[in-house]
């Protein structure tokens, strides 16, 4: 019988707290953000359950059901910046497995030097739990940081989102 590794366990661990993110924004997000962000959730639940339950089959240890799912709700979420879920959000997840470096993705120019000089903190903030998180102790650690890395990734998309109108 599969016995998942303890990397697949926490990126497994990882998935489902992205996966409540999403579900506890659906509380005050638009019908259309809502709607986009319940799939989100659900292709996380799957990149979890495929974790626990599947061998890896790709360099990096992760399984081809995750891998899939992942990129679907990397997709999705790029298709909706109002979820406030970066594009490739997918690192969170399998940090845990490859433990390649975190990064901030970029954001389309923001027009106002107000505008910029916050994202430009919110980048340096974000930098800085990066590195929390790549030397968190335990996952219990983990989990709290990437909530707050989620928190200021949300805050960049409604800076994006109020530049643009």
């Amino acid at each position: 019988m599969f016995e998942p590794t303890e990397p697949a366990r926490a990126a497994a661990v990882r998935a489902a707290t992205l996966a409540d993110i999403a579900r506890r924004r659906t509380l005050v997000a638009s019908a259309w953000n809502g709607r986009e962000l319940i799939n989100v959730a659900e292709l996380l639940d799957i990149v979890t359950l495929s974790l626990y339950e599947e061998e890896p089959t790709r360099p990096g240890g992760i399984c081809e059901s995750a891998r899939l799912a992942l990129a679907d709700a990397e997709a999705t979420a790029a298709e909706t910046p109002g979820t406030g879920f970066p594009v490739g959000f997918g690192q969170y997840v399998t940090h845990a497995l490859d433990r390649r470096p975190l990064t901030v993705p970029a954001r389309p120019c923001l027009t106002g030097w107000s505008l910029a000089d916050e994202d430009a903190q919110l980048v340096a903030a974000l930098n800085t739990l990066h590195s929390h998180l790549a030397a968190a102790a335990t996952e219990t650690v983990a989990l709290a940081l990437l909530e707050a890395v989620f928190a200021l990734h949300a805050k960049r998309a409604d800076l994006a989102q109020f530049s643009h109108g």
